[in-house]
């Protein structure tokens, strides 16, 4: 199945255009060899042509559009019609068995597996009743009935294995692209944040601070001019009052490259933000501890620290299949600690992992001076330290 394929379309339905050519082509070779008989009176011929004009009849008034429905419903009115039909047919003409042929995929097509089971040991029986009514001996035809019973049953659990991994594949594609592409987009996300926040910090180490050096300049060069220098003190106090609109013009552009839950309150209450959304996805919810006590901590440093423990969450939510998720963060001397644990399924640390998350964050913190441990093992859940110089 390719990976552009309906997840939720059944194999059977898919090739629904070649089910509708093979028994076409059934029923005209059965009616031929069933006319062209000559064993058979001819009463006979005509019922069994009749018999297969039926059941040709009725396969695309009921049959064909089942097999672009789900397997089951209204299933069974159109098999029990089909059986009853083709073990007709058998019984006027035995080349009526090569209905049989196409029946079987039938069953196995319209009906779940268990009902197909018995869909088809219901075919067997009734062509093999069929057949033993024409013999002078029926007991000869147990043997050959059993075995076409096994057959039949056999290819098609086995075809109906195939047909569910195959749709098993099919949505795992399916969910690999949706994931692919949520990961694409929460990259870029990230790079744009990134790069805001580089911005951010050039302008505030280089045009911020000039204009701060400026405006100090200017207001030392006022304090020595003299009456006599009214025009220049003019023109001095127009370079002063172009400098200070620059610098809160710089300093806006600072600001709006902060995430919005700093940019009015305090770490440890926009962790609480993010913690409070997470908490309803989780069945034991999420819980935020703050030890020592918070202080401002400079502006690069505190993004920092809310984007390792948002990724850290949004791969909990993904992930971790985890119950609940303990958000802890510490003020100690010169260091801030976040810790975030959770219940989930946990994972190999050791192993390659998919997507860009944890490397991101390595990177992010390690920039900042900062430094990363992530404790985990399949069935324990998982551990994320994060120590920052503060």
């Amino acid at each position: 199945m390719s990976a552009t394929a309906d997840p939720g379309q059944h194999e059977w339905h898919r090739l629904a255009v070649g089910w509708h050519l093979a028994f076409a082509a059934l029923t005209v070779v059965a009616a031929g060899l069933i006319g062209f008989d000559a064993d058979l009176a001819v009463r006979e011929r005509i019922l069994g042509v009749a018999l297969v004009g039926a059941l040709a009849a009725w396969y695309p008034l009921a049959g064909a559009r089942l097999l672009r429905r789900p397997r089951g419903g209204g299933g069974w009115t159109y098999v029990g019609i089909a059986v009853a039909l083709t073990a007709a047919a058998v019984a006027v003409a035995p080349a009526g068995a090569v209905l049989l042929t196409v029946l079987f995929p039938h069953v196995w097509a319209m009906l779940p597996a268990r009902q197909a089971v018995a869909g088809t040991i219901a075919a067997v029986v009734a062509t093999a009743m069929a057949f033993a009514f024409r013999l002078e001996e029926p007991e000869t035809v147990l043997v050959p009935a059993g075995l076409a019973l096994l057959c039949a049953i056999g290819v098609g659990l086995w075809i109906t294995r195939i047909i569910e991994q195959s749709a098993h594949r099919a949505r795992l594609v399916a969910e690999l692209e949706a994931t692919r592409a949520e990961l694409a987009l929460v990259s870029r996300e990230a790079g744009a944040l990134a790069e805001r926040e580089r911005m951010a910090r050039d302008i505030h180490d280089t045009v911020a601070q000039g204009f701060t050096s400026v405006l100090l300049l200017l207001d030392a060069l006022e304090s020595e001019l003299g009456e006599e220098q009214q025009n220049a003190l003019v023109y001095l106090l127009r370079a002063r009052d172009t400098a200070r609109d620059n610098l809160a013009e710089a300093r806006s552009m600072i600001d709006a490259a902060t995430p919005p839950a700093l940019r009015s309150a305090s770490l440890p209450a926009a962790l609480r933000q993010v913690v409070d959304r997470i908490g309803p996805d989780l069945p034991g919810g999420a819980e935020l501890t703050v030890e020592g006590e918070p202080r401002p901590l400079p502006a690069e440093l505190e993004v920092v620290a809310l984007r390792a423990v948002q990724e850290a969450l949004a791969n909990v939510r993904r992930h971790a299949r985890a119950a609940h998720v303990d958000v802890h963060i510490r003020y100690d001397g010169g260091v801030l600690a976040l810790r975030v644990h959770d219940d989930g399924r946990g994972f190999d640390v050791d192993a390659p992992t998919p997507g860009f998350g944890l490397a991101g964050l390595r990177e992010r913190v390690t920039a900042a001076g900062g430094s990363v441990d992530v404790r985990s093992s399949p069935g324990a859940g998982a551990t994320l330290d994060v120590e920052l110089p503060a």
